[in-house]
């Protein structure tokens, strides 16, 4: 069981209120960067639609099913493993898409639109994945519309009447998510670097390690095969299924329990941070190598 120890009490506090300013500043800023006619641009694309459904609320889950299969893990682990899987639009998804040079307006509108998804199905399934839970579906889906639906659809409507306002919000709405999640990372991981030794010591911990580290890959890899059907947006598909909707998972979590530390919101944060442990790496790697084709080729042409 992860637990914040009570030198640490401090730390937990700040770090779950940069939960909440994380949330809502992401959410408010994806929504300033499209506007109503780009959230329908990618139903038009009904191939890459149909590959981004299938990819995040059929084949990810069905990764995590059968991990959990495989895998001997107690109920609280394979709730928190499932909570996740069913978790898609990752605001991060643009992020690296500007990065790695994928399509950032596409990739936004689809964030949003397997977000808008996403809160819609979570309240349906959460009787089901977190029999433990001590709120009602519809107060978890109330958390989930007032802190990322409705952020969203303000941020959309901000753009839609004022470009130069959405212009002027976003550098702002981007340092403010940048500083909390930074701070989230940092509170969470010296509480998590301060009790890794007794994490991975236990069974319990090691194995929600083994679960998010394989998931993870797993989620990759997978939805990069199916990304064949449309290569131009490979990546983008990786990236987005294996970057899960945490926001959206931690919400929940903070929605339905009472008391979240325990092995529910252990394996959602084990899989949020090796998520981007393993997609920093990778982005890394293909940045550096677009930068080093780019100079060849102007190389070449001088």
């Amino acid at each position: 069981m992860f637990v914040a120890s009570m030198p640490y009490e401090m730390l937990y506090d700040i770090g779950n209120i940069a939960i909440y300013v994380f949330v809502l500043s992401s959410m408010f800023l994806t929504g300033l960067m499209v506007t109503v006619g780009d959230l329908v641009a990618p139903v038009r694309n009904r191939r890459l639609l149909t590959l981004s459904l299938v990819s995040n609320f059929i084949l990810v889950p069905l990764i995590a099913l059968t991990l959990i299969a495989l895998i001997p893990m107690n109920p609280e682990l394979a709730a928190g493993l499932l909570l996740v899987s069913i978790a898609a639009g990752a605001p991060s998804t643009a992020k690296v898409a500007q990065i790695t040079g994928g399509n950032m307006a596409q990739a936004v509108s689809m964030t949003i639109l397997l977000t808008i998804i996403t809160i819609m199905i979570m309240p349906l399934f959460l009787p089901l994945i977190l029999e433990g839970a001590d709120a009602h579906p519809l107060y978890v889906l109330a958390n989930l519309v007032v802190l990322i639906l409705i952020p969203i659809l303000i941020g959309i409507l901000v753009k839609s009447r004022s470009a130069p306002l959405a212009a002027r919000l976003r550098p702002m709405m981007d340092w403010v998510s940048n500083l909390s999640i930074a701070a989230i990372f940092l509170t969470y991981g010296v509480i998590f670097l301060a009790s890794i030794g007794g994490i991975v010591s236990t069974s319990t911990g090691a194995t929600a390690v083994f679960v998010a580290i394989l998931f993870t890959f797993a989620a990759l890899a997978l939805t990069y095969v199916l990304g064949s059907f449309e290569k131009d947006a490979r990546m983008d598909l990786a990236f987005g299924a294996g970057f899960r909707n945490i926001t959206a998972a931690l919400v929940v979590v903070f929605a339905a329990f009472t008391d979240v530390q325990n092995d529910v919101f252990l394996m959602v944060l084990m899989v949020s941070i090796f998520a981007v442990i393993i997609v920093s790496i990778l982005v890394g790697i293909i940045f550096k190598k677009q930068r080093d084709a780019r100079k060849k080729a102007k190389g070449s042409g001088a």
